[in-house]
C-alpha cells in the first residue's frame, strides 16, 4: 500500500529528546521508518533552560531519525510538557433561537473560548460534548434544532514565552513547526484506542522530571494536571541512599528495581559501587535488593498519592472513577501495574507499545508513547479521537506561529 504522507515528531522531554519519522497510510496505520534518540540535559520539568544543550539533542535525534529513514526532515510535529502547560474546562452557550444548528454556530462559540492572554496561547481548543438545550452529552449537534446551544470545552494553554523558546530551538535546527501538541494529550492518543472509547480514562505518563495526568471523556482529552516529580527523581534517591552515581543508580533502577519491596528481595543481594569523596569509584558493595527497592517504593508512593489527590481534587472524579492507564518510562518499573493497582483502588493497565504497533525493526517501548501519540495526531487531522478543533483556532494557531517565527528570523 502507498504511504498517504510522510511526518515527523519530536518529542521534547525534560531527559530525552526523540524523533520519529513515518509512513501515514489512509487506513489509519502508519509504520516507523526512522527514529533518533539522545539524552537532553537542557530541560528542567519540561521547560527549556540551556537552548544550546536542547539544539544539539533536536539536530542529534533528527540527524540519527534522517539517516534511518533516508528522509530530510523540513517540518515537525512538537510537543510541549511541564506544569506550566494548563488545562481547563470553558462552558459556553449560545441563543440560536430555535432553527437549526449549523457550522458556524460552532465556530462562534471556539471563537469565544478562544481568547488568549498577553501571558499565554491557546494550544488546543477540544469540544468534550455539546448541549442542545436539556439535552446534553451531544457529540455533534450540527443539523439539529436548538434554542439554545452551549459546548464544554477543554482549553489547554502554555506560557508564550514557553513556547516562544522552544520554536527559537526549532528555527535554529531548521526545523518548521506544524503544529504544537501537549504531551499529555499525545501520551493518552497513543494508548487510549478502540475499546476504551465507551468508558472515560485516565492516563498516567511517569516521565523523567515529571508526572502528568489525562482525562479522556470517551476517547477525548478534557482535562489534565501536571505533578513536578519523576523517574529522575527516583534515580537521585538511590544515587543518595546508596551513596552511588546517578548514572549507576539509573541503571540498579533498571535492572533489579522493582516498584515495592517483596519478603524475597532480603534473600538477593545487588552490587552497587560506591564513591569516595574524590569522585572515583573505589568497591563495590552488596546490598539487600529490598534496600535498593524499599527506596524506589518510598518515592513511587509518593507519587502515585499525588496523583490520586490530583484526581480527586478534580472536576472528573465521578466520571472517571474505575480504571487507569500507565504509560511512560516509569511504566516499565516492575511491579507498577500491582502497586498502583493497591495505593490508588482502581484497575491499571499497563499497555505496551508492541500490542498495538506492528512491523517496527526499532525497539520501540513506553518511553515513546509521546512520539507514537503524536503520530496518530497527525493521522487523525482532528479525527474523532482527536475532535476536531475548528478552523478558526487553526488558522490563529498558525498566524501565531507566523509572527513567532518571522520575529526570530529578524532578530536572530
Amino acid at each position: 500500500m502507498e504511504a498517504n504522507s510522510t511526518v515527523t515528531v519530536l518529542d521534547i522531554g525534560s531527559t530525552k529528546v526523540c524523533c520519529c519519522i513515518a509512513n501515514t497510510f489512509a487506513d489509519g496505520h502508519f509504520e516507523i521508518i526512522g527514529i533518533g534518540c539522545c539524552v537532553c540535559g537542557g530541560v528542567k520539568a519540561g521547560v527549556i533552560v540551556d537552548m544550546k544543550s536542547v539544539e544539539r539533542s533536536i539536530a542529534n535525534a533528527v540527524e540519527n531519525a534522517e539517516n534511518i529513514a533516508n528522509f530530510r526532515v523540513k517540518s515537525v510535529y512538537v510537543s510541549i510538557s511541564g506544569k506550566g502547560v494548563e488545562s481547563r474546562i470553558a462552558n459556553v452557550g449560545l441563543n440560536i433561537g430555535g432553527r437549526v444548528v449549523k457550522s458556524e454556530d460552532l465556530m462562534s462559540l471556539f471563537e469565544y473560548c478562544e481568547q488568549e492572554t498577553e501571558e499565554r496561547a491557546v494550544i488546543h481548543s477540544i469540544p468534550v460534548f455539546y448541549s442542545v438545550d436539556s439535552l446534553h452529552g451531544v457529540m455533534n449537534p450540527i443539523g439539529m434544532i436548538a434554542k439554545n446551544l452551549s459546548v464544554r470545552m477543554n482549553l489547554t494553554t502554555a506560557p508564550k514565552v514557553q513556547l516562544d523558546n522552544l520554536l527559537i530551538c526549532l528555527a535554529r535546527c531548521h526545523l518548521d513547526p506544524v503544529e504544537i501538541v501537549s504531551a499529555v494529550y499525545a501520551s493518552g492518543l497513543c494508548v487510549v484506542d478502540e475499546e476504551d472509547l465507551l468508558s472515560n480514562q485516565i492516563v498516567i505518563d511517569f516521565g523523567g522530571e515529571t508526572t502528568s495526568i489525562g482525562f479522556f471523556y470517551r476517547g477525548t482529552f478534557s482535562g489534565m494536571e501536571v505533578i513536578p516529580l519523576g523517574g529522575s527523581n527516583i534515580t537521585a534517591d538511590i544515587a543518595y541512599g546508596l551513596d552511588t552515581s546517578l548514572a549507576n543508580a539509573e541503571r540498579l533502577k533498571t535492572l533489579y528495581g522493582s516498584a515495592f519491596a517483596s519478603i524475597q528481595d532480603g534473600r538477593e543481594v545487588v552490587f552497587a559501587p560506591v564513591i569516595e569523596d574524590d569522585e572515583n569509584v573505589i568497591n563495590l558493595q552488596q546490598i539487600p535488593k529490598n534496600s535498593l527497592n524499599q527506596i524506589i517504593q518510598a518515592r513511587v508512593e509518593e507519587i502515585l498519592d499525588l496523583v490520586k489527590k490530583k484526581i480527586n481534587a478534580s472536576a472528573f472524579t465521578n466520571d472517571f472513577s474505575r480504571s487507569v492507564i500507565i504509560t511512560g518510562g516509569g511504566s516499565l518499573l516492575s511491579g507498577i501495574r500491582g502497586f498502583a493497582s493497591s495505593v490508588m483502588n482502581k484497575r491499571i493497565k499497563v499497555k505496551k507499545m508492541e500490542d498495538f504497533i506492528d512491523g517496527v525493526d526499532v525497539p520501540i517501548n513506553s518511553v515513546f508513547s509521546v512520539a507514537i501519540g503524536m503520530i496518530k495526531f497527525a493521522q487523525l487531522a482532528y479525527g474523532p479521537l482527536g475532535k476536531a478543533n475548528s478552523s478558526t483556532k487553526k488558522n490563529k494557531k498558525e498566524g501565531f506561529l507566523k509572527k513567532t517565527l518571522a520575529w526570530i528570523e529578524n532578530n536572530l
